[in-house]
């Protein structure tokens, strides 16, 4: 089943315009000084039960995801609904872009990732303001599709959704040293290969190893597999 069909049939059952779905890292795995908010705008791994959800998606992080103080709160809390009853009343904002897309009101829910816990899904609801995912308190009834709904993504789209690729944490050259880490190359193998010298290949393992938790060459292996990023 593809995936604008999964979106499209759960945005139908609740009553939902437009559901957008990406895969986010819990904020406690993320290097020091390492800003979400930065980057938000730059991400292209978002999956969307429509075009026009895609389109407004891109419009709004672009001219938006440093200005809207609801950004930064979304990424913080698991349920939020986009609020700008503080925006000035007469200056163009990003609720604009909301109503010109088709929509009224923006809904945030996280749920945690079942396959990563170095991970949790984010769902974003386009919706009317009469729509009962305004209220935080009907949530609780839509969670067990959420789940559902979030494994049955990571099932059929995983290779275009992972975080730290998206994020630009981790690039294809630090792909390549761990698949070759993993197929038990050396390091000076490994230099060579990437181009590199070998002073330099212990640095991108060190940046890996502090990224992905790992206290030697075997766990990070293991953490990059767990994490999606060799196979």
């Amino acid at each position: 089943m593809k995936v604008s069909s999964i979106l499209n049939e759960f945005s139908r059952t609740h009553n939902i315009t437009d559901t957008m779905f990406v895969l986010d890292i819990n904020s406690n795995m993320l290097p020091s000084g390492f800003s979400k908010l930065n980057q938000v705008a730059g991400r292209t791994h978002i999956l969307a039960s429509s075009v026009n959800a895609i389109k407004y998606s891109k419009v709004s992080r672009k001219k938006w995801a440093k200005k809207d103080h609801n950004t930064e709160v979304s990424l913080k809390r698991k349920y939020h609904t986009w609020d700008y009853s503080d925006w000035p009343q007469f200056k163009v904002g990003p609720n604009d872009d909301i109503v010109k897309f088709g929509y009224q009101q923006k809904v945030t829910v996280e749920v945690p990732c079942m396959m990563n816990p170095n991970w949790v899904g984010r769902f974003y609801f386009m919706v009317h303001t009469n729509n009962k995912l305004a209220d935080p308190n009907a949530f609780s009834r839509l969670y067990k599709d959420l789940t559902d709904i979030h494994y049955m993504l990571l099932q059929s789209s995983m290779e275009n959704l992972n975080p730290f690729l998206d994020y630009g944490l981790i690039k294809s050259a630090d792909i390549a040293i761990l698949y070759m880490m993993a197929n038990g190359h050396d390091r000076e193998s490994i230099a060579k290969a990437a181009h590199l010298s070998a002073r330099g290949v212990d640095y991108r393992i060190l940046k890996l190893k502090k990224l992905l938790g790992a206290s030697n060459c075997s766990s990070l292996i293991h953490s990059a597999y767990n994490n999606f990023l060799i196979q």
